[in-house]
């Protein structure tokens, strides 16, 4: 194969995937066929729901009543709650968590004010709610609670804050939020005490309900939307188009997430139970549900119940990787996670040593480029090689460009007799794409780079705002080019001269820190292909 053709039919299907990446994003369709990003983001929150619509059950081993219609508003009063790394909203109705900012997250470089994940804005809906069942006899996320206080600030390394509620039959249901420093974990757990003459089999559950929101940038395309983990070690993205058509299943631990760029909301059950899993929409809200198994608390006796787990923060591998099997999953590396797994590691290993994202990119480029540099040697040498062929190719061209075969039969000939394969420069390049995308998005998909400066960037994770980086790589596309053979086609030749402007125009809206790894990678490879063209062509 020609290796400018390979190089051409390579940018071709990079393009390809960027786009077709954004296509995805932006025709995403709901369960009504409408498209996500142009009508979910109009359309209010109805607050008139009935409280008997029939929304998320799940399959249960012993029948329960299903789980009370979500409905959202934000009325009455809260409790604050304030830890280190969060800042919680915690609604007397329900104890459902309205409103949860992450402090150590501005919402943009500069600001005062911290990036919010979940919310009662109608338009932004994404809330944490919990409840018992049966709703006839316990509290939901409808029933109303006491508060002892009205802000709970972390003094130490651990925080609980109760909400109380006293039922008509005599049950007092105390509801425990547990907070510990240095964690983005909230775990809730119930004391039920029976005061009645009858046993009761009660059950707790957890839902996370938001609005279909598409939150990626045109450049960027990122998935927001549901996740799911099994203990069969089965990791699944449930698109927002897809909920209703979810079965209910069961498993015995595991997790259920809504996920979105940088951050998520994952609810995590106790794993030595079995839980039942469902996906649901209702009146255009998006629900996840766990529903846990039922325990029996005897007449008279007080019993200790639910202890579900809630994390409610970034997608920081320092955080995520040993809370719950597979939960790293989150970060969202697409199908070549097996690659970008590993390559993320490499990148947080490098930081450890260096304390520099910026220079940790550019020491994991170094490696790679030292990892690949025989298979890229192998290609740069076959391309010097076909460049040093390139005036006595043209002279063959000259002589017999009126007939093809006669040409063919020549030109074969002459890379017989100069040993020259012109598809070894293909297998090599080939090889190597995979680890591009890959790493593509683990700068794409790491909290860690957003709003970190280097050089004179001051965010990793945004754009070059000064456009430097994007022209350095294209000017190194350019300069590459020049170093190979040129297309024997004229047209060819004038779409690989547009390419470097092609590109250039796409990594304007890159991360920045993407960028870094895309210009030191060309700065390598010109000086590897340059050396080897000097020893070679003299």
């Amino acid at each position: 194969m020609n290796n400018q053709k390979f190089f051409l039919i390579i940018a071709i299907l990079l393009s390809i995937f960027l786009l077709n990446e954004q296509w995805d994003r932006q025709h995403a369709t709901d369960a009504n066929g409408d498209l996500i990003y142009q009508a979910k983001t109009e359309n209010t929150v109805d607050t008139s729901i009935s409280k008997n619509a029939n929304v998320p059950s799940a399959i249960r081993t012993n029948p329960t009543p299903n789980v009370p219609a979500t409905k959202t508003t934000h009325n009455g009063e809260f409790v604050t709650v304030s830890t280190d790394l969060l800042t919680l909203e915690i609604s007397h109705k329900g104890g459902t968590i309205t409103n949860a900012w992450l402090n150590d997250y501005p919402i943009e470089l500069g600001s005062i004010a911290n990036f919010q994940l979940l919310s009662d804005t109608p338009n932004e809906l994404f809330q944490a709610q919990s409840g018992l069942l049966p709703s006839e006899q316990m509290p939901t996320h409808h029933s109303v609670f006491n508060a002892a206080q009205t802000h709970y600030q972390m003094q130490g390394d651990t925080l609980v804050v109760p909400l109380t509620w006293i039922g008509e039959n005599g049950a007092v249901v105390t509801k425990n939020y547990h907070f510990s420093k240095g964690s983005y974990m909230v775990n809730i757990d119930y004391q039920v005490s029976n005061n009645s003459n009858n046993p009761l089999d009660v059950t707790s559950y957890t839902q996370l309900v938001r609005n279909a929101l598409d939150q990626s940038n045109m450049m960027m395309p990122t998935y927001t939307g549901g996740a799911k983990y099994d203990d069969q070690e089965v990791y699944e993205k449930i698109e927002f188009d897809e909920f209703n058509e979810q079965p209910e299943t069961t498993s015995k631990g595991g997790w259920l997430a809504m996920i979105q760029h940088y951050f998520f909301v994952a609810m995590i059950p106790e794993v030595q139970s079995t839980h039942n899993y469902s996906a649901k929409v209702n009146n255009g809200k998006y629900l996840l549900t766990i529903v846990n198994p039922a325990q029996n608390i005897a007449p008279g006796a007080t019993a200790t119940l639910g202890k579900n787990a809630l994390y409610i923060g970034p997608k920081e591998q320092a955080h995520i990787d040993d809370l719950a099997p597979g939960l790293d999953k989150t970060v969202d590396y697409g199908i070549l996670f097996i690659v970008a797994k590993p390559l993320s590691e490499l990148l947080h290993w490098i930081y450890e040593y260096v304390g520099s994202w910026g220079y940790a990119i550019i020491i994991l480029t170094i490696l790679i480029k030292l990892a690949f540099y025989k298979l890229s040697e192998k290609s740069y040498r076959s391309m010097a090689g076909m460049r040093k062929l390139s005036p006595r190719l043209a002279k063959l061209k000259e002589t017999y460009g009126d007939d093809k075969e006669k040409m063919g039969q020549k030109t074969m000939e002459l890379y017989r007799k100069e040993k020259i394969n012109p598809a070894a420069g293909c297998l090599p390049i080939l090889v190597q794409i995979p680890v591009f995308i890959a790493l593509y998005w683990v700068l794409l998909e790491m909290v860690e780079l957003r709003q970190t400066p280097f050089w004179y960037l001051l965010d990793l994770a945004a754009p070059d705002p000064f456009y430097i980086l994007p022209l350095i790589m294209g000017a190194s596309m350019f300069v590459q080019q020049k170093l190979n053979p040129p297309p024997p086609d004229p047209m060819q030749a004038k779409i690989m001269m547009a390419l470097p402007f092609i590109f250039t125009i796409f990594f304007l809206w890159f991360p920045s820190g993407l960028v870094l790894y895309w210009v030191i990678n060309n700065i390598l490879s010109i000086a590897q292909q340059w050396f080897i063209n000097k020893r070679i062509n003299g």
